[in-house]
């Protein structure tokens, strides 16, 4: 008997219900014959996120098509819409894998689509992403089309990005070129998919396992994209799947002066580069640690940015302090 195909969208929350309802928005006018579960996932927020997300979800659904979640050993019941409370800041790894494990345990759903919450999605985006899964088998993961919100011709990246590990840099593919220039592009070579707009397959996340949320923020895709690797599967760009993206809404820009959150974001950004290399290049983490920490101060003091030396030298300080449970924690990835 056939059964219809249905997609569980994963959007989490921190303390941004504004983007999170343009987002919402957005999701509402997706055109898709299959089943829609959203799942909105609050991670703690302690401004009126929640509040204002439940607000959008009884003026969008009935009683009976939306469900809250405060208490996660609550039962599992499926509805077009669920909120979800966290209860705590769980980072990007361990507020994903909330609303994933909520989604798998129905037993209904084929696809996950992990959606950061400052984009806006074409209304055809979904079906391309499912078009192309259903073309390519041993596609476990896919990333869209990442267009500029506020410049609509310039593309973020196409579907993701290329890592160099030795340097830890990494480069969006065909980032800053117009859309028009990318959609003439046949195949680009990615060794990750952005975390802005992943679509996984089920059946792939019951083999591998959920996020590591031994990364509290960054790298999660590298990370998960390794693994997928590991089981014989292989990520891929979905062109027609559009995806407008803010970028950097929940860790800030320089331009936007906010010091804690650049801080915070640059300290993350340092420990997850060096929890990564230790997991997956550990022949090169000496040398990538003494390249990273020069060429980072180099580039700090060059622009003036001073202030975020103290981070560097934190992520340092603990990712060292730690480092014998890094190996260890990779082994504890949830299922």
């Amino acid at each position: 008997m056939y059964k219809e195909k249905s997609v569980g969208i994963i959007v989490l929350n921190w303390q941004n219900w504004q983007d999170t309802l343009v987002c919402l928005d957005s999701l509402k006018s997706l055109v898709f014959t299959g089943k829609i579960y959203i799942l909105v996932c609050d991670n703690g927020s302690t401004n009126e996120s929640f509040t204002r997300i439940l607000a959008w979800a009884e003026q969008h659904y009935s009683p009976t098509e939306f469900t809250v979640i405060k208490n996660l050993s609550q039962n599992i019941s499926l509805h077009a819409f669920t909120l979800i409370q966290t209860g705590k800041n769980l980072g990007f790894a361990g507020g994903h894998n909330v609303g994933i494990r909520y989604a798998m345990q129905t037993q209904e759903i084929d696809y996950l689509w992990l959606l950061n919450n400052d984009t806006e999605v074409d209304k055809q985006a979904l079906t391309a992403l499912y078009t192309c899964a259903k073309n390519q088998p041993q596609v476990a993961l896919l990333g869209s089309t990442l267009i500029n919100y506020y410049q609509r011709n310039i593309v973020q990246c196409a579907g993701g990005c290329r890592y160099f590990p030795l340097f830890t840099i990494f480069k969006n593919v065909y980032g800053g070129k117009t859309l028009e220039i990318v959609l003439a592009q046949t195949r680009v070579q990615l060794d990750y998919v952005s975390g802005a707009s992943m679509f996984l397959r089920v059946a792939a996340i019951k083999q591998v396992g959920l996020l590591n949320e031994a990364y509290f923020l960054f790298y999660e895709e590298l990370d998960y994209t390794q693994r997928l690797k590991q089981y014989g599967y292989q990520i891929a760009w979905c062109q027609q799947s559009f995806v407008y993206h803010k970028g950097s809404a929940s860790v800030g820009q320089v331009v936007e002066g906010n010091r804690e959150k650049l801080c915070s974001a640059n300290y993350y950004e340092n420990l997850s580069t060096l929890k990564y290399t230790a997991n997956f290049y550990p022949i090169w983490l000496p040398l990538v640690m003494i390249l990273r920490f020069c060429l980072k101060t180099l580039a700090l003091v060059s622009r003036g940015d001073f202030y975020l030396l103290i981070p560097l030298i934190r992520a340092y300080r603990d990712f060292l302090a730690r480092i014998d449970l890094v190996k260890e924690n990779n082994k504890t990835i949830p299922k």
